[in-house]
């Protein structure tokens, strides 16, 4: 059973698809904001769950990171038969997911945000032998730079042991194939940011095989840009990034 308020959202419009792809423990409702603004600029929105997400923590201890990764190639496959153009948008574990997809299939374009792929040497790194004693890892306190989002986001309140290992895998993966990503580029990140160190930006940047790449910061948000206080920021250069690049 889903989480109230964290169901996949699609909003019909028109011949631009943006596919909206959340975070690692969050749920589509953290694109919704962001889905509402560009369907009010007349786009076609979907914002797909990823498995194993928004229900239970248990159910992501189950995952591998194909689970995840086709659970958006399904949405690409439902904007395809709508559309003239498709834009995958992740934030989180959602734009190593943009990626991933930019670098297999074709798309007009891929926006990524806050997006990992350097894992540190973490919790991930022991994951294999430790979830069996330890599934769950208790998540610290989010800070907000608006406070009052806190009421409004929803994602699990632990971190799946076993899932996080998984993730460390799909970056790896993702990592590799970053010099296939020809489509253009938008790779946004905070300067705030206390999830994903800032500086993995410009090496995403870096490794891109796209010519047409350009990166963009906001100053004081944490690491759900889509949700914090510079989200209207985001929204509207994300939008303005679409159109420009659409070619219709």
């Amino acid at each position: 059973m889903l989480i109230p308020t964290t169901e996949p959202f699609f909003f019909r419009g028109g011949p631009v698809g943006c596919l909206l792809i959340h975070g690692f423990t969050s749920s589509p409702k953290e694109m919704r904001w962001l889905g509402e603004s560009l369907a009010g600029r007349g786009h076609t929105v979907l914002g797909v769950r990823l498995a194993h997400h928004a229900t239970q923590p248990a159910d992501m201890n189950r995952s591998r990171w194909h689970d995840w990764y086709y659970s958006a190639v399904d949405g690409w496959h439902v904007l395809r038969d709508q559309c003239e153009r498709i834009f995958p948008i992740g934030l989180s574990m959602g734009g190593v997911t943009a990626l991933k997809l930019a670098a297999e299939y074709p798309v007009a374009g891929v926006v990524a945000m806050g997006t990992p792929m350097r894992p540190a040497r973490s919790l991930m790194s022991f994951s294999d032998w430790l979830w069996p004693f330890i599934p769950f890892m208790k998540k610290g306190p989010r800070i907000w730079d608006d406070p009052s989002v806190a009421e409004w986001h929803t994602a699990y309140t632990v971190y799946p042991v076993r899932a996080s290992g998984e993730l460390r895998r799909y970056m790896r993966v993702v990592d590799d194939l970053l010099p296939c990503v020809t489509a253009p580029a938008l790779l946004m990140h905070s300067r705030a940011d206390r999830t994903v160190p800032p500086q993995t930006l410009e090496y995403i940047c870096s490794r891109l095989g796209s010519t047409d790449k350009e990166t963009f910061w906001v100053e004081r948000s944490n690491h759900i840009i889509t949700e914090d206080s510079e989200k209207e920021i985001v929204f509207q250069k994300i939008g303005a990034w679409i159109e420009a690049h659409a070619n219709l």
